[in-house]
């Protein structure tokens, strides 16, 4: 069986119960780089040393084997990293991940006779996970420069100098116009979402209402120089001619059918207009010379009239001196006239400049590459920047484009060009892959771009070059390609998770679920997700977890509940639940949560109640009978025999009957049962009393009071010495090597009672402080060491908080602890304000300041603090915040005292995201001396996102430094 049991293809390692290594399957040994001769008999501590991650208290190997030798039950941990030797270099660790149970095997009797201790890599699951959120992080980036993309597309269509309008359909519906379209033509019209024929009924009949049609019908790019259109300012209003240069192209979809005209044009009237002025100069002018010919053949004929005819010499002199002043005036007239024709046109000329240089202004511009080539050879005549960013440092002006691209020469290009030169047919590429290399003598990427390749034509309608417009896409096909192969990676390792997973919109509407959700109802995803997850909740859970949901909808904060889940066998199930939002600039776009299994950690914690109640009642019994029998063997006539057993009889008997006290104690508190009798009495004669019975029970340590106020305190005599009776017995138990347990009470200012415990022994570190008064808890490091059930603490601290008390711990590890406990009497006086204005507030417990140079508020806590006087404290400094119009707070805990932990969650939940409404952007807080204090502060930041700025220090100068510097 031995050797049945080494070839089994499962990483497994058998141990003793105390933890000795007995042999190992050969896959464990070799996943871990080790030999069979190597780690039998071996401690298992000594060969796999307690990396922290490895054996930590929360989910670690050592806790794990110490649950099985407790409850003789199997037990299964979470995922964890543990990094093994490299085979051939054992100096050097390899990140690994590992998923762990450990199964005890029963003798006969019911002990544990072996452990199987059974592990398995998941290191490629977890570096999947972790690789799923890079890719999800790239995938929020590339969808972000898209978004800056559109805006920059949606700016040039509204700033471009020319006028732009898409008409849908057969019936030209007007779906979009550009600025320049409305103010420039129809000021006094509303044509968007009209007919064309509706919205401009004069166009009726005219050339543009066939071309615009052919255009859509045919999908053939039409371009056109003065074409005249007559338009009407207003509805009804007199027809005016308008004259166009235009290019009109069809839009199509996806599927290439065309859906859409795109109508491109400026107007050109007062160009048009001029040149008709100046032909019609230019007729009467030759009018006029044709005139002047004409007077001067009749000048002619008077001449020979005058020679032959001296007698009409005085009238005919006459009617050529008339004739003369005719000719002058007539000379006089065609100068001006001439004069006028050469204004004009100089104008006109100057016009024309005009429109070209705002033409080239448009394409030097625009964000879209632009170029022209000219003549066959195709040299680059004009290039805009944003055609050169394409071809950073490279010179391609006035170069032929085999030249200035050589890497284009034996592609389809260059032959798409020449088709384009030779035909004069448009051609347009969509996301087409041109292999190209952004530097001169670079490296060719495949490279996509959205082109469109249109003729240029000389005035006799000859083409003479091309026009480029040309976007590249290449970031955008890429990364949808990988989107698309990420969501196919997503979607399975989702279903590879053995957990419910799901993803609901920013609504929290369920809008995907894993394969695991769907075995589990028996239902396939449309099913379950045309419902709400409400539906397969148990109904008593249904309203906590409703709750909680919505809150966690309104704050984008993480949502947790605990509920029973119906299964297709009719049967609730026990789930964690557990979502967390995807936030994007401050949106939330989904939140990702999982449901995992708990109902064996339920069970687990049902039966370990069930186990404490069963044990207390059924140890009580017999408590009497060893009494007695103690009380026999005591007055048993030979002493030197039964002295030792008496005693150490007597000893199990006050262990036995403390863990009976404890687990009914424990018991009760679950109940709400655990009954106080309050009453007056001396604290400083309890305080004795319970030193003098406990330094009776021990002779390895000294217990000293060193100082103890005499005070009377209205509480539970018999709990409250019970509390200082386990703090005194921790204290000497966790000191094995200390002599001495230093025990001190004194009465504060405010009148509250503050005790204090100190050992001199192994300390607690500083991540396990706050749990330590946690029920059943103990630090992992003294669980194999000490014996106890950890009820004591966990008792302590419901009787304290019963009697409105505080705790907390200061403790050094290898140094030792300091317990403290604080009691409020109930004679204590509310604060009264010593100051309270808009600018200055000051109490027993708080003093706030409005930093006037600096536009900040100071504020010191000081003293003893609890929920109601930290609440108190910070709705006051919300208010003058409010007020005062500031976003900074130096906030310091130098002066706190004791334990204000109650109070973190509310400060987390509330009043933080509440002074962020206010205004606040940036605080500076100072820790207190205590550990305790310190651990208070970080729980209520813990959760919080927004835009505040929070940063922790240990003095006022650093603080001080750090707010002004924002």
């Amino acid at each position: 069986m031995l050797r049945v049991f080494e070839t089994l293809p499962q990483p497994y390692l058998i141990l003793s119960p105390a933890l000795y290594m007995l042999t190992a399957s050969n896959v464990y040994l070799q996943l871990t780089n080790k030999t069979r001769v190597g780690i039998e008999e071996q401690y298992l501590f000594d060969v796999f040393p307690k990396i922290p991650d490895w054996s930590s208290e929360e989910g670690g190997i050592a806790l794990s084997l110490s649950k099985v030798l407790e409850t003789l039950q199997p037990h299964q941990l979470p995922v964890m990293r543990f990094d093994i030797p490299v085979f051939d270099d054992q100096q050097r660790l390899e990140e690994r991940y590992w998923k762990t149970s450990h199964t005890p095997v029963l003798d006969a009797e019911g002990e544990i006779c072996y452990i199987i201790h059974h592990t398995e890599d998941v290191t490629r699951q977890v570096l999947a996970e972790r690789a799923l959120k890079d890719s999800l992080d790239k995938e929020t980036q590339a969808a972000a420069t898209a978004e800056r993309l559109r805006r920059q597309i949606e700016k040039l269509f509204a700033e471009i100098p020319a006028q732009i309008a898409i008409v849908t359909g057969p019936d030209m519906v007007y779906e979009f116009i550009n600025p320049r379209y409305k103010t420039e033509l129809f000021p006094n019209r509303e044509v968007l979402g009209k007919p064309l024929l509706y919205a401009l009924p004069e166009v009726a009949g005219q050339p543009i209402w066939d071309i615009l049609q052919h255009v859509y019908k045919t999908g053939e790019t039409i371009a056109g120089n003065e074409i005249n259109i007559p338009l009407a300012d207003e509805p009804g209003g007199p027809v005016k001619e308008h004259y166009f240069n235009y290019v009109y192209q069809a839009v199509r979809n996806d599927d290439g059918e065309i859906t859409s005209v795109l109508s491109f044009k400026y107007e050109i009237t007062d160009l048009v207009l001029a040149q008709k002025r100046l032909e019609q100069n230019e007729a009467e002018l030759l009018a006029l010379n044709y005139g002047l010919a004409n007077a001067h053949e009749e000048v002619q004929a008077s001449n020979e009239e005058l020679q032959s005819a001296n007698e009409e010499l005085h009238t005919t002199n006459e009617e050529l001196f008339r004739a003369q002043q005719n000719i002058q005036l007539l000379n006089d007239e065609l100068e001006e006239r001439v004069q006028q024709r050469n204004i004009e046109l100089f104008n006109a000329q100057a016009e024309a400049a005009r429109e070209r240089d705002r033409l080239k202004r448009f394409f030097m511009q625009v964000p879209t590459g632009i170029c022209v080539l000219d003549g066959p050879e195709m040299v680059f005549e004009l290039v805009n920047p944003s055609y050169q960013q394409l071809f950073p440092g490279r010179d391609i002006l006035r170069k032929p484009i085999k030249e200035a691209l050589p890497e284009l020469n034996g592609t389809p290009i260059i032959d798409i060009l020449k088709s384009v030169y030779y035909t004069g047919n448009t051609f347009e590429g969509k996301e087409l892959l041109v292999p190209l290399a952004r530097k001169a003598g670079g490296t060719i990427e495949d490279r996509y771009f959205n082109f469109i390749y249109q003729a240029r034509y000389d005035a006799e309608g000859v083409v003479d070059g091309i026009l480029v417009f040309v976007f590249e896409l290449t970031e955008t096909v890429l990364t949808r390609q990988k989107e698309k192969e990420n969501e196919q990676r997503f979607r399975f390792l989702l279903n590879a998770m053995p957990q419910q997973v799901w993803t609901a919109r920013p609504d929290g509407s369920l809008d995907y679920v894993n394969e695991v959700v769907c075995d589990d109802f028996g239902q396939s995803m449309d099913q379950i997700l045309g419902r709400s997850l409400q539906e397969f909740i148990h109904p008593d859970d249904r309203q906590l977890s409703s709750k909680r949901w919505k809150a966690a909808l309104q704050s984008g904060t993480e949502f947790m509940v605990e509920f029973r889940l119906k299964f297709h066998d009719e049967q609730y199930v026990w789930h964690l639940a557990r979502a967390l939002p995807l936030v994007e600039n401050g949106q939330i776009r989904l939140w990702l949560g999982t449901n995992t299994n708990i109902e064996i950690q339920k069970n687990n914690e049902q039966k370990k109640d069930e186990f404490l109640s069963i044990a207390s009642h059924e140890l009580k019994t017999p408590l009497t009978s060893i009494k007695a029998f103690n009380q026999l063997m005591q007055r048993t006539a030979d002493p030197q025999k039964l002295g030792n057993f008496v005693q150490k009889s007597a000893s199990h008997v006050l262990r036995l009957e403390k863990l009976i006290n404890d687990l009914l104690d424990v018991t009760r508190i679950n109940a709400g049962k655990i009954e106080y009798t309050m009453e007056p009495f001396n604290f400083l004669e309890m305080l004795k009393d319970s030193i003098e019975s406990v330094q009776q029970a021990t002779t390895s340590h000294r217990i000293i009071l060193e100082k103890a106020d005499d005070v009377t305190y209205t509480g539970d005599r018999f709990r409250l010495e019970q509390v200082v009776n386990n703090l005194l017995s921790n204290a000497i138990k966790y000191s094995p090597e200390g002599e001495k347990v230093l025990v001190n009470c004194s009465v504060h200012a405010d009148g509250s009672i503050i005790v204090s415990v100190e050992d001199f022994g192994i300390g607690i570190e500083e991540k396990n402080l706050m749990r330590l008064f946690d029920r059943y808890y103990r630090v992992d490091n003294t669980a194999m060491r000490f014996e106890g059930l950890g009820l004591g603490l966990f008792i302590s601290a419901e009787i304290l908080k019963r009697h409105n008390g505080s705790f907390w711990i200061e403790s050094t590890p290898g140094k030792g602890s300091t317990f403290f406990f604080r009691l409020i009497p109930e004679t204590l006086t509310k604060t009264v304000p010593i100051a309270d204005s808009d600018t200055h507030y000051q109490d027993d417990t708080i003093t706030i300041k409005l930093n006037q140079q600096h536009k900040r508020l100071d504020v010191d806590w000081i003293g003893f603090q609890n929920l109601e006087s930290v609440q108190h404290g910070c709705l006051k400094m919300q208010d003058m915040l409010i007020k005062n119009n500031v976003s900074k707070v130096l906030n310091s805990n130098i002066h706190v005292l004791g334990n204000w932990s109650e109070a973190s969650d509310w400060g987390n939940t509330e009043w933080f995201p509440d002074m962020e409404k206010a205004g606040l952007r940036y605080f500076a807080w100072v820790h207190s001396p205590s550990v305790f204090s310190q651990l208070s502060a970080r729980k209520s930041i813990y959760t919080l996102k927004g835009k505040l700025a929070i940063e922790f220090f240990t003095d006022i100068k650093s603080a001080e430094e750090w707010i002004e510097s924002k």
